[in-house]
C-alpha cells in the first residue's frame, strides 16, 4: 500500500508540476500578446505566432496570430486554404478552453471579462466564412456564420450573420441546389431568399438594442444601415431604380453610402457623368489595402472608352495594378487593359493582357463578379481578337486576296474565331441571367458592355431581338438607356437589309434628348458607322460619306477594323524620294484606304521623310478642316512595314 501511495503522490506531483509549467507558458504567451504592437499581417506577427505555438500548441493565441497573418496575406486559393487550417484550429481551441467566456451575458461586469474572447471569436468566424467564400465553398461559409448566430452575443463587433447569408445567396443566385445544397432551384427564388435575409438584418439586433445604445452608441445603428446597404444592392441588381435610390439616400444620411455601388447604380441608368463622380469618390476613399477587384477602376475605365479617352482608360487600370499587384483583382484588371487596347486599335497588346487574365487564377473577393463572368470576358476578347485580326490583315494590304500567306493567316483566325464564337453563343443561350444582364444592356452584374454585347448577339434571330428591345423601350423606366435599345433595333434592321427602318432608328438616337456627346462617343461613332453602311446600300453616296467622316471624327481607332473604307488626301512634303522612301510610300498606299486628290472634305495626311544619322524618320500630321487631329514622328529603325504603321497612325493608333 505504501508503494502504491508513493506512486500516486509522484504522479500527482508530475501532473501538478506539468500544470504549473503549462500555466506559466500561457502566462508568457499572454504577455507576448499584450506587448505586441505591430500589424497582424507583418512578418513579426508570424514569427511571434510560431514562438507562441512552440511554447504551447494547445493554446489558441498562437493559432489566432497565425490565422490573422495567413488571412491578411492570402491572395489566392492556396493562401485562403492555408488560412482556413489556422482559423479552424484557433476556433476549436477557443471553444474548447473558454466555453463560459463565449456565452451570452447581459451583466456588464461578467461581459468585461468575456469581451476579448468574444471579440476574437467574431474575428475568427468572419475571416473563416470569408475564406470559404473566396474558395467557392459557400455551404461551409453559411455553416460558420450560423455558429456565430447561435452564440447570440450582445455585440458582434460589426458582424451581422444575416448580412453574410444574404450576400451568399445573392452572389450564388445563378446556381442550383445540385451545386450548392442551400440554394433554391431558380434565380428568382435565390434573390427572394437574399431579400428575406436582408429584411431580417433590420430586426436582428432589437433584443440587444438597449445594450448597444448604452455601451456602443457608435454601433447602435449597424443593423439598420446594413439593412439599407443590402437592400440597395439587391434592388440595383433587379433594376428597381426608385427603391435602390431610396436606400442610397438613407445610407447617405448616415455617411455610409458605398460610392462604388452608387456609381454602379448610375452606370446602369447610363448616367455616366454621375457614375464617374461616384467612382472618383470611391477611389479617394479606398487605400487599396483590401486586396480585391476594384470595381470602380474597372467601370470607370469603361466610361473612358465610351468617351474615347484611351490614355485615361489605360492609366486608371495601370495604377490599379500598381496598387494591387498580383492580388485578387489582377485578372479583372488585365481584362480591362485588354479592352482598352482593343478599342485603342492595338490588337497585339489586347491579346497580351487577355492572355495574362486567362492564365491567372482569379479569386473573386468581396464582389458578385464570379468565375462565369470572368471566363466569358476572356473568351469574348479571344473571339474579338481573331475576328478583328482578319480585318487588320485586310487593312494592311488591300490586295491580300491573291497572296497565299495572307489567306492562310486569315483562315487560321477565322477557324479560331468560329470556335470561340460557338462557345460564347452556347454559353449565352444557356445562361439564365441573360435577360436581366445582357439583354438589359446595362445591369449591375454585367461587366460586358453594349458594344461587346452586340458582337455576342448579332448573329442570332433578328426578329426575336427586335421584339425584345421594342418591349424594353415601352417598359423600361431608364430613359437614358432607351437610345441603346433603339440602337440595337437599328443594327438588327441593318443586318436584315431593311435600310429605311435602320436609318430611321439610327437617326432617332442621334436626335435623342439624352444623347451625351462627351460621354457617348462610342455609341455616336457606331451610329454613324451604321448610317454610312445603310446609305451606301441605298446608293446615297453624299450621306454615306458624311456619316463615314463623322464616324472617323468620333472614334477613328475603330475604322481600320470596320467594313468601311476611309478616304484621305496624301501630301508628301519631300520633292524627291530615295528607293527606300518610295517603298514606304507604296507600302502606305497599299493599305485599305481610298486616296483622293485635293478633296478637302476628307482628312489630309501630310508626311515628311527625313534621314538622321542614317536613320529614316517620318514626321506626320493629319489635318481635317484646317485643324490638326493627329501629329507625331515615326522612327523607322527596327520597324517592319513602316508604311503600314504610318497608315494606322492616321487613325490615332500607335502600334509598336
Amino acid at each position: 500500500m505504501k508503494i502504491a501511495s508513493i506512486k500516486i503522490y509522484f504522479l500527482f506531483g508530475f501532473f501538478f508540476l506539468g500544470s504549473l509549467a503549462v500555466y506559466g507558458q500561457r502566462i508568457e504567451i499572454d504577455r507576448l500578446e499584450r506587448d505586441f504592437k505591430g500589424s497582424y499581417s507583418s512578418r513579426k506577427s508570424y514569427e511571434l505566432s510560431q514562438k507562441m505555438i512552440q511554447l504551447d500548441s494547445t493554446y489558441y493565441v498562437g493559432h489566432f496570430f497565425e490565422a490573422n497573418y495567413r488571412y491578411e496575406r492570402a491572395s489566392d486559393k492556396r493562401g485562403y486554404e492555408s488560412a482556413i487550417k489556422s482559423l479552424v484550429k484557433a476556433l476549436e481551441l477557443l471553444e474548447k478552453d473558454f466555453p463560459r467566456s463565449l456565452r451570452r451575458t447581459t451583466e456588464i461586469r461578467a461581459y468585461i471579462d468575456r469581451y476579448q474572447f468574444q471579440r476574437k471569436y467574431v474575428i475568427l468566424i468572419y475571416f473563416l466564412s470569408k475564406s470559404y467564400e473566396n474558395i467557392d465553398k459557400p455551404n461551409e461559409a453559411i455553416k460558420v456564420v450560423r455558429r456565430l448566430q447561435k452564440r447570440d452575443f450582445v455585440f458582434n463587433f460589426g458582424i451581422i450573420p444575416y448580412n453574410n447569408i444574404s450576400w451568399i445567396y445573392l452572389r450564388n443566385r445563378m446556381y442550383s441546389p445540385e451545386k450548392y445544397e442551400f440554394l433554391k432551384p431558380t434565380i428568382e427564388e435565390n434573390l427572394e431568399m437574399a431579400s428575406k435575409y436582408a429584411d431580417s438584418i433590420k430586426t436582428s439586433d432589437k433584443h440587444n438594442q438597449w445594450f448597444l445604445n448604452t455601451y456602443w452608441p457608435d454601433d447602435a445603428n449597424n443593423a439598420l444601415l446594413s439593412y439599407y446597404h443590402y437592400k440597395n444592392i439587391i434592388y440595383s441588381h433587379q433594376i428597381k431604380i426608385d427603391s435602390a435610390e431610396y436606400f442610397s439616400k438613407q445610407l447617405e444620411k448616415y455617411d455610409r453610402l458605398s460610392y462604388n455601388n452608387y456609381g454602379n447604380l448610375q452606370f446602369i441608368q447610363a448616367k455616366f457623368q454621375e457614375a464617374e463622380e461616384s467612382y472618383e469618390t470611391a477611389r479617394e476613399n479606398d487605400n487599396y489595402e483590401e486586396k480585391s477587384v476594384k470595381e470602380f477602376d474597372y467601370m470607370q475605365s469603361a466610361i473612358k472608352i465610351f468617351q474615347n479617352d484611351m490614355p485615361s482608360s489605360k492609366a486608371i487600370i495601370e495604377e490599379s495594378i500598381q496598387n494591387l499587384g498580383n492580388a485578387p483583382g489582377y485578372g479583372w484588371n488585365n481584362i480591362a487593359l485588354s479592352r482598352s487596347y482593343y478599342y485603342s486599335g492595338d490588337l497585339k497588346k489586347s491579346k497580351e493582357f487577355r492572355d495574362k487574365a486567362a492564365n491567372f487564377k482569379e479569386i473573386h473577393v468581396n464582389s458578385t463578379w464570379g468565375e462565369v463572368a470572368y471566363d466569358r470576358n476572356t473568351l469574348l476578347f479571344k473571339y474579338l481578337y481573331h475576328k478583328k485580326s482578319i480585318n487588320e490583315i485586310k487593312f494592311r494590304d488591300q490586295d491580300y486576296w491573291y497572296k497565299p500567306k495572307k489567306l492562310y493567316q486569315i483562315s487560321k483566325h477565322h477557324f479560331k474565331q468560329e470556335n470561340a464564337h460557338l462557345l460564347l453563343t452556347s454559353e449565352l443561350s444557356a445562361d439564365p441571367e441573360r435577360f436581366i444582364g445582357y439583354y438589359n444592356l446595362f445591369a449591375s452584374e454585367n461587366n460586358i458592355f453594349f458594344d461587346e454585347i452586340w458582337e455576342l448577339i448579332k448573329y442570332f434571330n433578328s426578329e426575336y431581338f427586335i421584339n425584345i428591345f421594342q418591349k424594353k423601350l415601352n417598359e423600361d423606366e431608364r430613359e437614358r438607356v432607351h437610345k441603346y435599345f433603339s440602337y440595337f433595333i437599328a443594327q438588327f434592321y441593318l443586318e436584315d437589309g431593311d435600310y429605311d427602318k435602320a436609318i430611321k432608328e439610327f437617326e432617332s438616337v442621334l436626335e435623342n434628348e439624352f444623347l451625351d456627346e462627351t460621354n457617348e462617343k462610342l455609341l455616336i461613332a457606331r451610329i454613324h458607322e451604321g448610317l454610312s453602311k445603310a446609305y451606301d446600300e441605298k446608293d446615297n453616296t453624299t450621306s454615306a460619306n458624311d456619316q463615314l467622316l463623322a464616324f472617323y471624327m468620333n472614334f477613328p481607332q475603330l475604322l481600320p477594323y470596320s467594313d468601311l473604307k476611309m478616304k484621305f488626301n496624301l501630301e508628301v512634303v519631300n520633292k524627291t524620294l530615295t528607293s527606300g522612301e518610295e517603298d514606304i510610300i507604296e507600302d502606305l498606299k497599299d493599305c485599305n484606304i481610298e486616296w483622293v486628290e485635293n478633296d478637302f472634305n476628307w482628312p489630309t495626311l501630310k508626311i515628311n521623310i527625313t534621314e538622321k544619322e542614317k536613320k529614316q524618320v517620318i514626321v506626320y500630321q493629319v489635318e481635317v478642316a484646317n485643324e490638326t487631329k493627329f501629329e507625331g514622328r515615326l522612327d523607322t529603325e527596327n520597324i517592319e512595314n513602316p508604311g503600314q504603321i504610318l497608315a494606322f497612325r492616321a487613325f490615332g493608333i500607335n502600334l509598336e
